[in-house]
């Protein structure tokens, strides 16, 4: 019944290099703010569709797109040569769809992965408009264990076979106690479990980046973290949050919780955290 609300569409744009991504819209005929979702690694933007029907009350137009190799977006899954081509994109999507949105509230929502490939791009970016960054779960570490002939085969593929992937050691129940969500991934044939050697080693390299500069991030900013996070590190994500230089930081951290905030059994939580969080904004970016 929520979706009824949304006129939804769905289109394509260029990124780095010329790569065909694709990205989606859901937009409210009532919008007063506007949210651009950047999903992790292995899913793709529709896996956020409780989060926007959840949403349909808060009078928000939701904007998720699709990193290259992962769900509609062109590219072989999982597979970058860098891993700044996904900040690239990022930067370019941003970009093609800021001049609409700016006139009131914005919310840059990026989850896993993506939160990684957000804020790189907010400090290399500190004059980008927004009126808060939302992460879930970002990427600052890792809770899952990579056995060590995975690492050394890394670097050596990156250079000799950068198109090889291998398995990313992630479990849907990593992902969600829900069952019924569970079933949803396991049927879902835009998701995959591949990861490239250039994304990993990307990655390993983004921390060295991004950690030190947490202080560099001085507007609004929202952490949602699971208390024991199967896949990404709750410890590490603390630590960055207490190093953040905004005066307006705020971090909800849910007991039980797996990976996928918006579709696990305490999403309603999440929803709820949000929306409440989200109403402080009234005013325009600029």
């Amino acid at each position: 019944m929520a979706k009824q609300i949304y006129k939804r569409s769905e289109s394509f744009f260029s990124g780095e290099g010329g790569v065909r991504l694709y990205f989606q819209s859901w937009e409210h005929p009532d919008a007063e703010r506007s949210m651009i979702i950047t999903h992790g690694q292995g899913e793709h933007s529709e896996c956020y569709h409780r989060l926007v029907e959840a949403m349909a009350d808060q009078k928000c137009n939701f904007y998720a797109w699709d990193l290259r190799g992962h769900g509609r977006s062109d590219g072989r899954r999982g597979v970058v040569q860098n891993f700044d081509e996904y900040c690239q994109d990022y930067k370019i999507f941003l970009d093609l769809i800021y001049p609409t949105l700016l006139k009131a509230p914005l919310f840059l929502f990026a989850h896993s992965m993506g939160g990684l490939i957000q804020l790189k791009n907010l400090i290399r970016n500190p004059d980008l408009k927004y009126s808060a960054a939302l992460f879930s779960s970002p990427l600052l570490g890792l809770a899952l264990p990579v056995p060590a002939y995975k690492t050394a085969a890394a670097g050596l593929l990156k250079n000799w076979l950068p198109q090889v992937t291998l398995g990313n050691e992630i479990k849907n129940d990593m992902l969600t106690r829900d069952p019924a969500v569970i079933r949803e991934f396991e049927q879902d044939a835009l998701r995959h479990n591949r990861i490239s050697s250039g994304a990993f080693l990307g990655f390993l390299e983004s921390f060295e980046y991004v950690r030190p500069r947490a202080n560099d991030l001085k507007k609004p900013i929202l952490f949602l973290l699971a208390e024991n996070d199967p896949v990404v590190s709750t410890p590490d994500n603390k630590i960055f949050f207490e190093k953040i230089g905004s005066p307006q930081k705020e971090v909800f951290i849910y007991p039980g919780a797996k990976h996928e905030l918006v579709n696990d059994t305490v999403r309603s939580t999440v929803f709820t955290d949000l929306k409440h969080y989200m109403s402080k904004f009234t005013e325009s970016p600029l």
